[in-house]
């Protein structure tokens, strides 16, 4: 489970501190190496990476290129910087779906910042729209991290004003807008789920999506890979979700019951992991099982990210690798503060697919 990399990464990070807070190392004494702490510690040298790279923009530690990391000073420690952030982003009740799908990415982000010694500050959709209160909110404020979900005509007059470093982040696709962003490369997972549908040939594709801009992204790059691969658009057939699933997943079940009569021997493409569980539900009433009786290929793999609805993981579903999305969406806002640069950086995340037993199990 990804969260649980955070987790390594965190209890490194606390172990290699408390020693070199004891004394235990003397200022400028070089620090194990990446490969070393991975063996040590039972970990990847990536995550021993990440836990280093947590103490350094503590000042706990510096890094000389090509030598190694060595102890710092306490001088060293008092220096270090200490940013001032704004995450804007939603308020949810802390619902299982809720905390896996959207939840954890706004949890990391925050964590991230606090663990690189930042302030941060947490508010809503009105306070972006009413500039009046933006301005008070971001008074001494050095960095702005925004969800996706608040960025409209009204918000981005607002947001155009500003004279700070600003993050879009948990998008899906780029906008024209003069501001750094960060999003899935949804084509990387979808292209390689379509290259086993195309093996399987279904007599029909049935695509399940929700009416959200991002529903409507993966829905529209799942038809057009298809077709560019060959597949007749005439045998593809679309049916929309008007409600976020997150907030009512009762038409998501209605559609469910609804088809359950048109699904056996086809092949299912949901958009989204809590729309397909109520789907699921809807089909199991009629007997009807995924990976034998039909396929279901879904969208967000949250069952990676510990919302289990049933005994066991059952969906195959691209993965939108939340985790790591979290920890870039903060790392690109510290990294834009520090440079002051005037350009605008887009990063592309790339999705996988993940195989259950939903779909193209042999």
């Amino acid at each position: 489970m990804r969260a649980g990399r955070v987790n390594m990464t965190e209890n490194i990070r606390e172990a290699l501190e408390e020693m070199i807070l004891r004394g235990n190392f003397r200022t400028g004494e070089q620090l194990a190496s990446n490969a070393e702490l991975a063996a040590r510690f039972g970990v990847s040298t990536l995550t021993a990476d990440r836990a280093v790279r947590l103490l350094v923009d503590k000042g706990l530690v510096y890094r000389k290129h090509g030598v190694g990391t060595f102890v710092g000073s306490p001088e060293q420690r008092e220096q270090k910087q200490k940013y001032r952030i704004v995450v804007a982003d939603r308020k949810f009740p802390a619902t299982p779906a809720w905390e896996s799908a959207m939840g954890i990415r706004t949890r990391i982000s925050i964590q991230n910042f606090y663990m690189k010694n930042c302030d941060v500050k947490l508010i809503d959709y009105p306070t972006v729209c009413d500039f009046e209160l933006f301005q008070k909110e971001l008074t001494g404020i050095d960095g702005l991290l925004i969800t996706s979900g608040f960025v409209d005509p009204v918000t981005v007059k607002n947001l155009k004003q500003l004279e700070i470093p600003i993050v879009i982040t948990h998008l899906e696709d780029e906008l024209e807008l003069p501001f750094h962003q960060i999003m899935f490369n949804n084509r990387r997972g979808i292209d390689e789920a379509v290259e086993r549908v195309l093996v399987q040939d279904p007599a029909e594709i049935l695509i399940v999506y929700e009416s959200h801009a991002n529903g409507q992204c993966r829905k529209e790059i799942f038809e057009k890979s298809l077709i560019a691969a060959g597949y007749p658009a005439k045998q593809i057939c679309s049916h929309c979700v008007e409600t976020d699933a997150l907030v009512n997943a009762i038409p998501s079940y209605r559609l469910g019951l609804k088809l359950s009569s048109k699904v056996q021997g086809k092949f299912i493409f949901s958009t989204s992991d809590v729309v397909s569980f109520s789907l699921l539900e809807a089909f199991r009433e009629n007997s009807l099982e995924a990976g034998r009786d039909f396929q279901l290929l879904s969208y967000d793999n949250l069952e990676d990210y510990g919302y289990l609805p049933f005994a066991e993981p059952c969906l195959t579903s691209i993965d939108a690798p939340k985790t790591r999305l979290a920890e870039r969406s903060a790392d690109l806002l510290l990294d834009q503060i520090e440079k002051g640069a005037d350009e605008s950086v887009v990063v592309r995340i790339p999705t996988r697919l993940v195989i259950r037993k939903s779909a193209f199990r042999v």
